[in-house]
């Protein structure tokens, strides 16, 4: 260390001659650094351990900085809007079904089998509410740990993909948490970010068992492989396997594992993972119908799309989002200036396994029948992680920094552009409508913003980084308090749960007409389930029914204008109206169908 820093006293010593005017400010430098180096080589047992403690200081700091951006992004749609339907409100149905009736094996909904999610998350709901009693904030903070959780994974397994490069490994959970597609799911109730976080571990152990040849590792491989199917299904796999199995073409360094005994590790890996998944699978089948569980083992990926997104997508459509999930580090023209100018070098074991993790799972992912854009969220990391290598790699952090035409300014000026142009423009129905409700001066606006930040001096890249990822959390608050407040009213069911809750205190039967997911079920804590019915069943229901209640929708059935029921509630919902009927008299003939 003295050596070093005699050496770099002597750069400086040079450097302060050749500038004569700065001699004096070059003089106290040195001092300053013989001070400090003195100090290193004298410092009492006290102050080094002071020092020591100093060390841990940093990264705590830089650990706290992007937690707190991942809580900011937590608080603020726990307190923008409530659970909506009917994708979240699902899960949360299911689970107030199995605590109600204490069947903690099979998840089920509104009285039967719920055959669309694995149980895992159900029972971390219910363990959630043993400890601190039924709530809904429970439910939406264990997706968003886990989503943290998945944070520390890819800074660790950055110092596995690329060890020496410290600010590749710290600075990866920054770039992961500022990729929009990931922010946008950590504030979801929903099961995608822990089969993402079990992805990551079963990766993780790959790559401890690679760079410390630890073959006993396979055994938190099988662990991840189980939890992870409990998740998700065996959508785990489909991630996992691929950079396992392709792991000769990325796992080339020196000394090379034995790859005998690798496959064999990853067979017994495979094998024991998906024995815990059949373990629960048998008892489930012994006390349930198997038919309705069949799906778990045999649909993924199928029944289990989100509703809020469609479902007829083609074969090429993952392609055509990938850009769009990977923003905004995607349209950042320094990431793919660094990557061509790596173009012609031989890549290396990180960005090797980076492509052998995300290309294979993307091909096999188009193979099925429905493409969901949550079924790519298990592979953001890879492109994180490789976004995070192109910018802050020790033999690339220089190239291209500091010209302009690597910064955020040119997206920004292009992105006001179109907005500007768009409204004149014929429409284009894939697009959403809004574009062209937009003014062209607020495009104006934004290229403004673009061509004064082209004149802003550019900042160290890590500082770039950080910014960039702040941004994103940033508009992600503002767009979660605006959405909650447009929205949350339409989307707001407490309402309506609350007046169903009330009839069932009442005894009133009440039937649901046409397909129910189970939205009022946890919002109104009912003890009963709903009588789901067609529309053509509706006469004979409430000729046995006479005390009933029928809840249905203004864009379906409606009972005829004569028929003995009255209108005692209306509410909006989603882009229609929910109505709640109550039966006034016997109906006899006078309950008709309407279209």
């Amino acid at each position: 260390m003295v050596f070093e820093s005699k050496k770099k006293q002597s750069r400086k010593t040079k450097h302060a001659a050749g500038q004569p005017a700065s001699k004096l400010q070059s003089l106290e430098q040195f001092v300053v650094e013989e001070i400090e180096m003195a100090g290193d080589v004298a410092l009492p047992m006290g102050g080094r351990a002071a020092k020591k403690r100093l060390r841990w200081l940093a990264p705590a700091k830089r650990i706290a900085a992007w937690t707190g951006l991942w809580a900011l992004l937590f608080v603020a749609a726990f307190t923008s809007r409530s659970l909506w339907p009917v994708d979240e409100t699902r899960l949360l149905a299911s689970a107030w079904d199995m605590w109600l009736r204490g069947s903690y094996l099979v998840p089920e909904m509104n009285g039967a089998v719920f055959s669309q999610q694995p149980p895992l998350i159900l029972w971390l709901y219910l363990i959630g509410w043993k400890l601190v009693g039924v709530n809904s904030w429970w439910p939406r903070l264990v997706p968003a740990l886990f989503g943290l959780a998945s944070m520390f994974l890819s800074g660790a397994m950055a110092r596995f993909l690329w060890p020496g490069r410290s600010d590749v490994a710290r600075y990866a959970p920054v770039v992961l948490l500022g990729t929009s597609f990931w922010a946008y799911f950590t504030t979801l109730a929903l099961p995608t970010l822990v089969v993402t976080f079990f992805t990551l571990l079963a990766l993780y152990a790959i790559l401890w068992t690679w760079r410390k040849r630890d073959f006993r590792v396979w055994l938190l491989l099988a662990l991840a492989f189980g939890l992870g199917t409990l998740a998700g299904g065996i959508m785990i796999y489909i991630y996992v396997l691929p950079p396992a199995l392709l792991a000769p073409l990325w796992a080339n360094t020196s000394p090379k594992p034995r790859w005998k005994y690798w496959y064999v590790d990853i067979l017994k890996a495979s094998l024991l993972g998906l024995g815990i998944f059949l373990a629960w699978g048998i008892m489930a089948f012994l006390r349930s119908d198997p038919q309705a569980l069949s799906f778990v083992f045999f649909s993924w990926p199928g029944r289990s799309s989100l509703s809020m997104f469609p479902t007829g997508n083609a074969w090429w459509w993952y392609l055509l989002l990938l850009p769009v999930l990977g923003l905004p580090w995607s349209i950042w023209p320094l990431v793919w200036a660094r990557f061509w100018h790596i173009r012609r070098a031989a890549l290396n074991s990180g960005l090797l396994f980076c492509m052998a993790w995300a290309v294979p799972g993307i091909l096999i992912l188009s193979l099925f029948a429905v493409r969901q854009p949550q079924f790519l969220l298990p592979m953001v990391p890879a492109f994180s992680l490789t976004v995070t290598y192109l910018l802050l790699d020790d033999d690339l952090v220089e190239h291209a920094h500091d010209t302009i035409i690597s910064s955020m300014a040119w997206p920004i000026i292009v992105a006001g552009g179109l907005l500007a142009i768009v409204p004149g423009l014929p429409r284009i129905d894939f697009l959403p409508t809004f574009l062209w409700q937009v003014s062209p001066f607020v495009g104006i606006a934004i290229v403004l913003v673009g061509m004064a930040l082209g004149w802003v001096p550019l900042p160290p890249i890590r500082q770039r980084v950080v910014n960039v990822a702040g941004a994103v959390v940033a508009l992600a608050v503002f767009a979660l308090l605006l959405i909650g407040w447009q929205f949350n009213p339409i989307y707001q069911i407490s309402d309506i749960a609350n007046v169903l809750s009330v009839a069932q205190h009442e005894q009133r039967p009440i039937a649901h007409v046409g397909t129910y997911d189970g939205q009022y079920q946890f919002a109104g804590r009912l003890k009963q389930p709903l009588d789901v019915i067609d529309a053509g069943a509706t006469g004979q229901w409430m000729a046995t029914h006479p005390r009933g209640l029928l809840v249905t929708y203004t864009g379906g059935w409606q009972p005829a204008p004569n028929a003995d029921v009255k209108l005692v509630f209306e509410h909006p919902y989603l882009d229609q109206s929910v109505r709640i009927w109550k039966v006034v008299a016997p109906p006899g003939n006078t309950f008709l169908k309407q279209p």
